[in-house]
């Protein structure tokens, strides 16, 4: 897994590439995440654009870092949403609290 960071006043873009079945991914992204919140970003984009495929451990993931983001009063929203991840996002019903955009930028 590949991440990307762009930061402004505004927070912070970042720009996920993961293969799949690469299986450090979530850790990696879930260990970004916590540093980016233990330096006070509080407004988390996601780009997930260059995301082919999401299993079940790296929306975990994705989940968490909505959480921590949002109990610090921040706020979490994913970017360049495919197809297949808003499908899958309405099947877990994650559509209803977890914001996405198709197409947006910081």
């Amino acid at each position: 897994m590949e991440l990307d960071e762009h930061i402004s006043d505004a927070g912070v873009v970042l720009d996920v590439r993961a293969a799949p079945g690469d299986l450090e991914a979530p850790a990696v992204l879930r260990d970004r995440l916590r540093a980016l919140a233990a330096k006070g970003y509080n407004v988390i984009l996601l780009n997930v654009a260059d995301v082919a495929y999401i299993d079940s451990v790296l929306l975990g993931a994705i989940v968490q870092a909505y959480v921590a983001t949002i109990r610090s009063g921040g706020t979490f929203k994913l970017l360049n949403v495919s197809q297949r991840l808003r499908h899958l996002l309405r099947l877990t019903k994650l559509d209803r609290i977890i914001d996405s955009d198709e197409r947006s930028r910081l």
